[in-house]
């Protein structure tokens, strides 16, 4: 793909539980209420452009058949990686497309929420 070529990925929207509704600064994503959807990126479908600033995040398997959701910029230096935020996210695109990835339309756990480091 050349450089010239817009990223594209599925638009997905966050699903917060009630203890997340408040803002966060250590999840990214589900912590800044501004955010109502992400781009799922990286995908094996041809998906839409992705709208400019929204949040990226791939898919990562944390255990066979498993998978979850995650922020596509690296976890700060000086924070623990991603773990699980109590969100997730699920279609709020072209459902076939979705299911055609997962093979269900199920919510995906969202894992943005970050800790400090204790040796930084």
């Amino acid at each position: 793909m050349s450089s010239n070529e817009p990223v594209r990925g599925l638009r997905a929207a966050i699903l917060r539980s009630w203890h997340n509704k408040r803002p966060n600064p250590n999840n990214p994503i589900s912590g800044n209420l501004d955010y109502q959807e992400v781009f799922v990126v990286g995908l094996p479908v041809q998906g839409r452009p992705v709208q400019e600033g929204l949040p990226l995040v791939v898919l990562s398997e944390t255990a066979p058949g498993c998978v979850v959701a995650r922020p596509a910029e690296p976890c700060p230096s000086d924070r623990r990686g991603y773990q699980a935020s109590g969100a997730y996210i699920v279609h709020s695109d072209c459902s076939k497309d979705w299911e055609s990835v997962f093979g269900h339309r199920l919510p995906i756990p969202l894992h943005d929420h970050t800790e400090r480091r204790l040796d930084s």
